[in-house]
């Protein structure tokens, strides 16, 4: 559902520009070429705005950084830059395409090891999940598996039933007892709602990564009544907070975030009481997907699960 939708609005901005086109030529004597550059400047200078805007709010309610998690202007540049490149990506290939830009699931076998099911956020489907779903399987994972939630904007309460249907598809079909989920932003409140609801007894691990497990100052900016679970101190964190209670669900979980995550905000709301938070720095919220360091870190959350994985050479730490 959301890749029509992110197509119908990439066909939208298309003939917007070739709408204004049409007029800058006729009115102004605008070239062709001089169009192309001004519609591929507008595009790009459009998503460079919305990274440049939640990154301004996301430093306004920081949470605080150490000395060695300052980044200083070069390194805000990177930052920017590699948060927008990945937007552009996903934006334009990997979110409307996701069906061809990324690998169907494998089979689903029995007696191949300790499955792996990753779940996708807010405003997202699987193809957002290209990196990660790489360097599990060049790390060795045996089996990794995807889908995409239906319904948009739903509560994320509608969305717990969808993930369990997935969990115990998976389980069953590989003959394994449990499975290991790992979940980006709004995927692991879907995780730990589920497991609010269900229990542990089919989970090895939970691995969240960029959620807003305590909620984010940006949520005001989203649509949707899922956005406005994620807002801070929302009746939704609270109920979540109190059917959790002190300790958990009861499994192992690990939380890895970013102290410079553009839409979560303050970013330390990523950290539970319950599970091993691992701070990252100098990526965004898309681009924690693709850096390297959380690949490592995931692969070691994995292996500390049971799933057979080369050595990544990082420890967790807390």
């Amino acid at each position: 559902m959301l890749a029509t939708l992110v197509r119908a609005q990439l066909a939208a901005e298309l003939f917007l520009y070739l709408a204004l086109g049409s007029w800058l030529s006729a009115a102004h004597g605008w070239s062709v070429p001089a169009l192309l550059a001004a519609a591929a400047a507008a595009g790009l200078a459009v998503r460079a705005l919305i990274v440049g805007t939640s990154a301004t709010i996301s430093y306004v309610v920081r949470s605080p950084r150490t000395k060695d998690q300052q980044l200083g202007p070069g390194g805000t540049l990177r930052l920017l830059a590699g948060e927008w490149r990945a937007m552009l990506a996903d934006n334009l290939w990997f979110l409307p395409w996701e069906a061809s830009a990324v690998r169907a699931d494998p089979p689903l076998r029995r007696d191949s090891g300790l499955p792996v099911l990753l779940v996708h956020g807010y405003l997202s489907n699987r193809g957002l999940m290209h990196g990660l779903i790489r360097a599990l399987e060049e790390a060795g994972a045996p089996q990794v598996f995807t889908f995409n939630f239906r319904g948009v904007f739903a509560p994320i309460d509608a969305l717990v039933g969808q993930l369990d249907g997935q969990v115990r598809r998976v389980a069953e079909a590989t003959g394994q007892e449990r499975v290991v989920l790992v979940c980006h932003s709004m995927g692991g409140l879907v995780a730990r709602a589920w497991l609010a609801k269900h229990g542990p007894h089919r989970v090895a691990r939970l691995v969240t990564i960029a959620s807003p497990h305590n909620g984010t100052a940006l949520a005001r900016l989203g649509l949707g009544a899922n956005a406005r679970q994620m807002g801070r101190e929302s009746k939704f964190l609270r109920d979540l907070r109190a059917g959790e209670g002190e300790r958990g669900p009861g499994c192992a979980a690990t939380s890895i975030y970013s102290v410079h995550d553009n839409l979560v905000a303050p970013q330390d709301t990523s950290c539970l009481p319950w599970a091993t938070n691992v701070a990252v720095a100098g990526v965004g919220h898309v681009e924690i997907l693709d850096a390297e360091p959380v690949h490592r870190l995931v692969v070691d959350a994995l292996r500390d699960s049971g799933v057979a994985l080369r050595d990544s050479g990082v420890a967790l730490r807390d």
